[in-house]
């Protein structure tokens, strides 16, 4: 049991470190991922492109993952910021480019979607 509650209380502590996290996807994909993600206490933004390249443009950003199908819209943010690329077909080079990237296969299940965004919300 104690390795359940550890686990758990890194979730926890995640969740409330990581900063925004700026969904850009279908709606139907971003709405799963805010239910989702806001469930386990993260802050969830819906944004269309423009929107979420000048929330992480803004020198006030406190966007901590970018979740989206489409990195290769963001690729100025590689640096920045972590992605969570949704995806049924990765592309490895655009995985790459980002200085931290989670890759999740689509169709994926609730649990898919938490481990990555813990994983990149745990500093190393």
């Amino acid at each position: 049991m104690a390795v359940v509650d550890e686990v758990s209380q890194l979730v926890d502590g995640a969740a409330q470190s990581v900063g925004s996290i700026v969904v850009v996807e279908d709606p139907l994909v971003s709405k799963l991922v805010r239910a989702v993600l806001e469930k386990r206490g993260y802050e969830v933004k819906l944004a269309g492109a423009a929107d979420a390249a000048a929330l992480l443009a803004s020198p006030q950003s406190r966007v901590g993952i970018l979740v989206t199908n489409t990195p290769d819209t963001f690729l100025q943010f590689a640096d920045r910021v972590p992605l969570l690329y949704l995806t049924s077909a990765p592309n490895l080079l655009l995985e790459a480019a980002f200085r931290t990237c989670r890759v999740v296969v689509k169709p994926f299940v609730p649990s898919d979607l938490v481990t990555a965004v813990t994983e990149l919300s745990i500093p190393l």
